[in-house]
């Protein structure tokens, strides 16, 4: 469990990965089927309040985090033309944080110490256990760094160095102890946003940036548009949190303070995406026989949708409509299934080449692919149309109950949107895991088949 073996870390972090996202999903699955029928596992350890922050939290830190950390523990050896500082301690780091997420699990479900913060549901001494493991983990991705071969520091660096000190600031800040009423409101707020922000999109952008070159054999199109990104994400998604609390309990000031930032991220949406598809300027033809392309492709497409929603919403007149109905659950799944299905290419892409063996099944490949993309877009366009239909007949004065059952239908689409997004899921974990156990060996300098293009 704590080898030292090269690419052992990353490979502990990738597949413990695989066990949060299905069972986070298998979670968020639970949620849905309780808002369709409402008895369903109704007893006191299973409630909706303690399952739905569950699965928010275990998605969040437990499946992206893990699969975040194994990606790092790969690329940045490789950018780096170093091996990893220490594999024993990014081993260790990795069975701590899964006894830590069991340990969230039994919290939540076992004894429902769950705080009622968006993005902050720890309990304090979770967070303080949290906020360690952090430490240990970027430790290991700097001492990596500051060992480097590659004098140059290319652009996924850029994104992993400042999540990771980021990550650790914005959970002290957005879950600081002694805040209360309004100020604690705005704190959390900071962390929520932040936390997609400043980790789930600043390591999904680095993942985009070492994966997009490889898997196309272009150079990314520009070195200098991608440091306007992320100069522009670390200034401007720091200061969006009050557009959450539109017409809440914050100053007037300060929530417009967070809607001209917001409007603001359209400039390092534009860098990022302007640079993807010009590095993608000659080789749209990969993207139907490279599966792994296909995948990162996907999710940099679903962070353009999610980016050119989110300043939208936080207008005013808009804002007034979405604000408490189905569209912002809907919206919020965007960005977090977006860099999921970037770390999913990452596994696909690492997993063949730290283990020498191809993946099993390309018809799996292809299934997973289907599965999630579709059944997402059956549950985000479901929960947008519900949305938008609550928005309006509050604003007409239509009783709550009523809009409830206008909704209905909508809300069992999302349940089987939901249903084949994680048999998708579990697929994947089956196709990885069969590769380690069945798959074909890759012979030296041979071609990973997921990647041949015809």
């Amino acid at each position: 469990m704590l080898s030292t073996a090269e690419n052992s870390a990353s490979k502990h972090w990738l597949l413990s990965s695989l066990f949060w996202l299905v069972t986070g999903m298998a979670f968020g699955l639970i949620v849905a089927t309780k808002q369709i029928w409402p008895d369903f596992l109704n007893f006191q350890y299973m409630t909706y309040g303690r399952v739905r922050p569950l699965h928010v939290m275990i998605v969040v830190f437990a499946w992206m985090t893990m699969g975040f950390i194994g990606a790092m523990f790969y690329m940045v050896p490789k950018l780096t033309r170093t091996k990893l500082w220490s594999e024993r301690q990014g081993n260790f780091a990795a069975i701590y944080w899964n006894l830590l997420m069991v340990t969230v699990v039994v919290a939540f479900l076992g004894f429902g110490d769950v705080k009622p913060l968006e993005y902050a549901q720890f309990p304090t001494w979770i967070v303080v256990l949290s906020v360690i493991g952090m430490v240990v983990v970027a430790t290991n991705i700097f001492k990596t760094i500051a060992n480097r071969k590659e004098k140059q520091l290319y652009v996924s660096l850029w994104y992993f160095m400042g999540s990771l000190l980021w990550l650790p600031a914005i959970t002290i800040i957005g879950n600081w102890p002694w805040a209360s009423g309004a100020n604690q409101a705005n704190m959390a707020w900071f962390l929520g946003h932040s936390a997609i922000g400043l980790w789930l999109t600043t390591v999904g952008v680095g993942q985009i940036y070492f994966l997009l070159p490889k898997l196309t054999n272009r150079p990314l199109y520009s070195h200098e548009l991608s440091l306007i990104g992320f100069w522009t994400i670390a200034t401007f998604y720091v200061w969006n949190g009050p557009h959450h609390l539109m017409n809440g309990p914050l100053p007037g000031w300060l929530n417009k303070a967070g809607i001209i930032p917001s409007l603001l991220l359209i400039i390092p949406v534009w860098a990022v995406l302007a640079n993807v598809f010009g590095t993608m300027k000659g080789a749209w033809n990969k993207v139907g026989d490279n599966i792994p392309l296909r995948f990162v492709m996907t999710g940099a497409i679903l962070y353009l949708m999610a980016c050119l929603q989110g300043p939208f919403q936080s207008l005013p007149s808009v804002n007034s409509v979405i604000k408490f109905t189905h569209w912002t659950v809907g919206h919020a799944h965007v960005g977090p299934i977006g860099f999921s299905i970037v770390t999913m290419a990452t596994i696909y892409y690492v997993i063949p080449r730290i283990t020498g063996k191809q993946i099993f099944s390309r018809g799996m490949m292809e299934a997973h692919y289907f599965l999630t993309v579709v059944g997402f877009l059956v549950f985000a366009f479901a929960l947008w149309v519900a949305g938008i239909i609550q928005g309006f007949e509050w604003i007409k004065g239509t009783a709550f109950i009523e809009t409830v059952d206008m909704v209905r239908p909508y809300v069992a689409a999302r349940g089987i949107g939901g249903l084949m997004m994680i048999l998708g899921q579990i697929i994947f974990a089956i196709n990885i895991f069969m590769t380690l156990s069945k798959g074909e060996k890759v012979e030296k300098g041979g071609i990973i088949k997921s990647e041949e293009v015809a």
